[in-house]
């Protein structure tokens, strides 16, 4: 069941939520595979996206375009020069060892979103923050089958159709304070997608998924508390629901004198909870270090310009 903290009006939530969103290009971003949902497994693969020695990736123009015309959507700042990084790490969803994404150097910085909030909430409008937004590949998905007994165990497959399928990760600032506004927040950021055409936004085939992290802290104090992490949350209403439930666990938690550690959880949807899954990584866990395979990104004023010509009136706005 959901704690209720005695005084829970004692603490405020900070949330920052991390977006990865699918780019609806024809190809993945870096190799000429079809960036496509629902053919047979493993059929969309090639030996680039598998990680296959010797073989070189090449960037995707359409997939920059679209990018970039999305940062200009959420108000940033366009760097002009941005670099691919290698992100390392192990999992049997990643058939080379290594993610290619975007480190100190991403394409877009400094954005914001205006949310605009129910009369039950106050109504108006309320800004967050983006910290950056920046391009990666997708890894592969798994699909895990439990055991049927001891002579029966467990197993998993591996599908490598969106591996290398192009991303952009959205990063806020831990400007939001409520669950309610989380939500808000996740319903203005699809709007802006839709509009501007650079994703389908189909939850359910995982084109939209956060990472949610909450920090609680006493009323006006400055610093932020330890920061926990819900990862893979692929529905807005379940953003909702876990933050209610995680903000109301984080303050029991130090009202009855216990102690939060950084640390990621998972969320039930049935159970209605969060539980632990393991401490959370920092950057130098991951070993970053430019991709030596792939060029550094320098947009020209000539080309930016010709797509602020393609970025559509917000909906806010329009609205």
């Amino acid at each position: 069941s959901q704690p209720t903290p005695t005084s829970a009006s004692d603490f405020e939530a900070a949330i920052g939520i991390e977006t990865h969103v699918q780019i609806n290009s024809k190809t993945k971003a870096f190799c000429r595979c079809a960036s496509r949902y629902g053919d047979e497994p493993n059929a969309n693969t090639c030996p680039v996206c598998m990680g296959h020695p010797g073989c070189l990736p090449v960037l995707n123009v359409a997939v920059v375009e679209k990018a970039v015309q999305l940062g200009l959507g959420l108000n940033c700042d366009v760097r002009r020069r941005s670099k691919f990084d290698r992100k390392q790490y192990f999992y049997p969803d990643l058939p080379k060892g290594y993610q290619i994404s975007q480190f100190d150097e991403p394409f877009g910085e400094r954005g914001r979103v205006e949310v605009a909030m129910p009369v039950e909430d106050g109504g108006g409008t309320r800004t967050i923050g983006i910290t950056r937004a920046h391009m990666e590949e997708d890894a592969g998905k798994l699909t895990h089958f439990p055991a049927k007994g001891p002579d029966e165990p467990g197993y998993a497959l591996a599908d490598y159709n969106r591996a290398g399928v192009a991303l952009v990760e959205i990063v806020t600032e831990p400007d939001i304070s409520s669950a309610d506004m989380a939500y808000e927040y996740l319903n203005a950021l699809k709007s802006i997608l839709e509009y501007g055409a650079v994703s389908d936004c189909d939850m359910e085939k995982g084109q939209v998924r956060c990472d949610v992290n909450i920090s609680v802290r006493p009323e006006g104090q400055q610093e932020l508390g330890e920061k926990i992490e819900i990862k893979n949350m692929n529905s807005f209403s379940g953003v909702r629901r876990a933050a209610e439930y995680e903000i109301a666990r984080q303050i029991e938690v130090l009202e009855t004198g216990g102690q939060l550690v950084q640390e990621t959880r998972r969320w039930d949807d049935d159970a209605g909870i969060t539980d632990s899954m393991r401490t959370k990584e920092d950057a130098h866990d991951y070993r970053y270090f430019p991709d030596p395979d792939l060029m550094p990104h320098r947009p020209s004023e000539e080309w930016l310009a010709a797509i602020r010509e393609e970025v559509v009136e917000l909906p806010l706005a329009r609205k």
